[in-house]
């Protein structure tokens, strides 16, 4: 009976052994694909289109109608959106129905009218081009001296000596500008709409990846130097998403900060650790894999999640924030805003937007948007 008892034993103990060395072997493989999952989605530098994802059925010249994917993506959301096919572009407007998969919608041609059965695709960016052909404002192609090398922007000038710093976030361009111009514009202060290192057409950064700020900040200094040396007295960043990740690493690092009488963040990525984990979660990855390949993504890949998160320092912001997020942000927790706006209630006006995804706070209300930011540019231009 002993010597039975003495191999059960032994036969559990094995099991459990063995159990265990599994378990280990089969995180230790999801975390190496998910950390490669995390260096792909976040890191590496994109420059690819989105994919033309719906087909035209019908246009006129008040209404067009598309075939769109199930689901419920920004094709049926409310608000004002930009709609692109080979060779034209559009904006469209109010859902008038939605009916077996066909969504029939507001329209008003920019570029010619979509053929039946060519692809298309919906995007925040409402305004195509450059802001003479956006919105008629005449503007100066710049270029200015940066950290390695030079970099464009355009410059739109105005009468006011406080210029707006726009900085646009992951794999996007100066079109994330061209919806907020003409509120500018009308404030009486200059634009100037500036690549950063990884844009297409531009020096990399050594690292050959997005830092969301540990590196870009510098860009944006480079941009502060050049309006301050052009006559500027004061200067608003205006970060989107990632540019709003910049925008904090260049109050936190630069001595130019200092020049700073405002800034505007919408849908900031302020914490990239908590992206991948909402990221993650939604895909529903186990909390334990996520921790797991969050680790390995640092050792694999040299890079650090605490140097991209930048809510631990807001007690050393000095300057009034404007700050938008959408409460429906698939892509950045709108609970990093929420902490920031918590945290720092006599800096920040937050706008926390209904119903909005990822930098779509305009796109779902341009009169609300408008009027807080024009309100925030008078009292950051008041306060001067």
């Amino acid at each position: 009976m002993i010597k039975l008892f003495r191999i059960s034993r032994r036969r559990i103990v094995t099991i459990v052994v063995a159990t265990l060395a599994a378990f280990a072997v089969l995180l230790f493989g999801a975390s190496w694909y998910y950390s490669g999952a995390i260096e792909e989605g976040a890191f590496k530098i994109d420059h690819e289109p989105d994919e033309f994802d719906l087909e035209i059925v019908s246009a006129s010249d008040n209404r067009v109608s598309f075939e769109h994917p199930s689901g419920d993506g920004r094709w049926i959301q409310p608000g004002k959106w930009g709609i692109e096919w080979d060779g034209g572009s559009g904006q469209v407007g109010a859902l008038l129905s939605d009916d077996d998969g066909v969504a029939t919608r507001d329209f008003s041609p920019l570029d010619g009218l979509p053929t039946p059965g060519v692809a298309a695709r919906l995007s925040r960016e409402v305004f195509p081009g450059d802001p003479l052909t956006a919105h008629g404002l005449p503007f100066e192609d710049v270029d200015f001296a940066a950290q390695l090398g030079e970099l464009g922007a355009w410059l739109i000038g105005g009468d006011d000596d406080i210029w707006v710093i726009h900085v646009h976030g992951r794999a996007g361009g100066r079109d994330d500008a061209l919806r907020v111009l003409p509120v500018i514009e009308r404030a009486g202060m200059t634009s100037l709409v500036i690549d950063y290192r990884n844009d297409p057409g531009v020096f990399e950064d050594p690292s050959s990846y997005y830092l969301y700020g540990i590196t870009e900040w510098q860009d944006v200094e480079s941009a502060v130097r050049y309006a301050l040396d052009s006559g500027a007295k004061s200067v608003v960043p205006y970060g989107y998403s990632m540019g709003g990740a910049i925008v904090m690493s260049f109050l936190y690092n630069s001595p130019l900060a200092t020049s700073v009488s405002g800034v505007v963040l919408d849908a900031p990525m302020l914490d990239l650790g908590r992206v991948v984990e909402q990221a993650a979660a939604d895909r529903h990855v186990p909390g334990f894999v996520t921790s797991t390949a969050r680790f390995m993504t640092e050792q694999r890949f040299d890079v650090e999640f605490d140097d991209m998160g930048y809510l631990g320092g807001v007690d050393r912001l000095t300057t009034p924030i404007l700050l938008f997020h959408g409460d429906s942000d698939d892509r950045v927790p709108v609970e990093t805003s929420d902490e920031l706006a918590e945290a720092r209630p006599d800096l920040v006006t937050y706008e926390r937007v209904a119903d909005a995804e990822h930098v779509h706070a305009w796109n779902i209300d341009p009169e609300r948007y408008e009027s807080a930011v024009e309100t925030f540019l008078a009292s950051a231009s008041g306060s001067r």
